[in-house]
């Protein structure tokens, strides 16, 4: 997954994350990508929370169904569906590429596929109770974007600016904790003489709490040599190491820029701009994770989370 000028690109499915800003009046979601001739089915969901198994609340369920040559419009409330609505036909083909544009309204939801208007979808829940946009199924998705809305996007929290030169030990807050579709930059310059620095997701601000990702960087440590050691903390029992890895992209003296995805199995490395590692989520819920901790031999100069 990639992220360009607001735009997501190549998600992996099933995708699942906020929607930015919320559902005001003019709001569209502008879905494209292809289904193949093996896929079946595949569901665009408007929904309150994240939770994908089962759907949460869901305010459009906008679910395509090739087997039954229907476009299934539903919602849900309180784990149970409403009444389905199913005109419209087919527009959409296997193997041809399409575009599904949904705008939010007073009264409705505008639904558009490869520019004709399809359906209207009256709203059952709250539009401004809907937070995430959650797409599964069989489908491949060429992109996602947001655009519009009469309101205007929500204040960044201070996160949201990247932070210059801060002293390490370096603890900040995640707001609203990790999610799919989360990153956080971190860039800086392991120290002459180093010997170890560790990047930490954490539940809470204390290295004593639970650790999400313990992603600890070994130059001369512990009979470690150029080694970076994966693993998490439940309590004061800590998991399996991981270790494997082709290269070591670290040098003293030598800056660093690392990228974490949090994607929604695991999460992903990149280190100056190759990917480097992934290690599964091992604690649950995600957004239990909510502060990032850097410590050690390192010189931190910038840090972001978007």
């Amino acid at each position: 997954m990639a992220y360009s000028g607001g735009t997501i690109v190549n998600p992996t499915i099933p995708y699942n994350c906020p929607i930015p800003g919320g559902l005001p009046n003019g709001k569209m979601i502008i879905v494209q990508g292809t289904c193949h001739h093996h896929h079946n089915n595949f569901a665009i969901n408007l929904c309150v929370s994240p939770q994908i198994s089962p759907l949460p609340d869901t305010a459009l369920h906008f679910n395509v169904r090739f087997n039954e040559n229907a476009i299934i419009r539903n919602s849900q409330q309180y784990n149970a569906w409403g009444q389905e609505e199913r005109g419209g036909g087919m527009p959409l083909r296997k193997g041809t590429p399409f575009e599904i544009i949904i705008l939010a309204d007073p009264h409705h939801y505008k639904i558009s596929i490869n520019g004709r208007h399809y359906a209207n979808f009256r709203h059952r829940i709250p539009k401004e109770s809907v937070q995430y946009l959650i797409i599964s199924g069989d489908v491949n998705i060429s992109y996602i974007k947001f655009e519009g809305g009469a309101s205007p996007a929500p204040p960044a929290y201070p996160g949201a600016q990247p932070i210059y030169n801060p002293p390490v030990p370096f603890t900040t807050n995640i707001p609203g904790g990790i999610y799919p579709g989360r990153m956080l930059y971190v860039s800086g310059i392991p120290n002459p003489n180093v010997s170890r620095f560790t990047v930490n997701l954490m539940c809470g601000p204390s290295e004593q709490g639970d650790i999400g990702l313990h992603f600890d960087v070994r130059f001369n440590y512990g009979g470690a040599y150029n080694q970076t050691i994966r693993t998490h903390k439940v309590g004061s029992t800590w998991g399996t190491e991981e270790k494997h890895q082709n290269f070591f992209p670290f040098m003293p003296n030598a800056n660093f820029d690392m990228i974490i995805l949090i994607e929604q199995a695991s999460i992903k490395i990149a280190v100056n701009n190759q990917h480097f590692c992934e290690f599964n989520h091992r604690i649950q819920p995600l957004n239990r994770i909510d502060y990032l901790n850097v410590n050690g031999d390192v010189r931190l100069t910038s840090v972001k989370i978007q």
